[in-house]
């Protein structure tokens, strides 16, 4: 047992101040917050071909149509200007965000995965609306469509997340923003997969089926989650220290 008396002899030397000193950095690191980034499109425009891949805020995004081989070189989607008209003529697009979003078509999804492999990241928040495949906005059901997010963890399982869309306002569908609950917040994934459903009167919804599952998304909210290990490790050998130090002093 150390005694009192040896506990307050005890004075650290300076080396060991440093150690202990990067103990406590190490420490402060390994519980650092989550890094997040906000994926808004912004400053990029026109058509998305499939298997192309695009980089914000650390991570990836692929468009891919839902064709083995992803559909590479075929249409999936577009970033849209939302302030020009003229992107969406022949279509029911979103008319209340005047800015750069992105619109995935004829039932195409995104797979999102960290710019660092293998990372983890959770999924916070997202803006989003149905795209309609025709502009005749009384031609849509009470139920239009949604949005599925399913997200895969490390060990392969994985954790769904829907977005439900009502029928168009009389201008037209909308942006809305959408918080995930907090069960689907807490999961850490590895990949996401976004993809659509179009329903009917009937309130039958159907993904991959019909070429109508389609949606535009924007701010995506992303939190990439530190990866600790090194840093407990560096920290336990410097506890390791402390230990062996006042053992010997006792």
């Amino acid at each position: 047992m150390i005694r009192k008396s040896h506990l307050a002899a005890f004075s650290p030397s300076g080396t060991f101040k440093q150690l202990a000193a990067a103990a406590l950095g190490a420490a402060a690191f390994a519980a650092a917050p989550a890094q997040a980034g906000v994926i808004g499109f912004d400053g990029w425009y026109g058509p998305v071909a499939g298997t192309d891949v695009y980089t914000e805020s650390g991570f990836n995004l692929g468009f891919y149509a839902n064709v083995a081989g992803g559909g590479a070189g075929a249409l999936v989607g577009e970033f849209i200007d939302g302030s020009d008209p003229t992107y969406c003529v022949s279509m029911a697009c979103p008319v209340n965000n005047p800015g750069m979003y992105y619109g995935a078509f004829n039932d195409s999804y995104i797979d999102i995965t960290s710019s660092t492999n293998g990372q983890r990241f959770n999924i916070k928040s997202i803006d989003a609306s149905f795209i309609g495949a025709s502009p005749v906005l009384g031609s849509y059901p009470a139920v239009a469509g949604f949005l599925r997010i399913q997200g895969f963890r490390a060990d392969g399982s994985s954790a769904l997340q829907d977005v439900i869309f009502g029928k168009p306002a009389a201008g037209g569908f909308q942006f809305g923003h959408y918080n995930m609950t907090a069960a689907f917040a807490a999961n850490e994934f590895v990949e996401a997969l976004l993809f659509g459903f179009v329903c009917d009167s009937a309130g039958s919804c159907k993904a991959f089926q019909t070429n109508q599952g389609q949606f535009g998304v924007d701010n995506i909210e992303l939190t990439a989650v530190p990866e600790p290990a090194s840093a407990l490790i560096f920290g336990l050998g410097i506890a390791g220290l402390v230990a062996a130090r006042r053992r010997k002093a006792a």
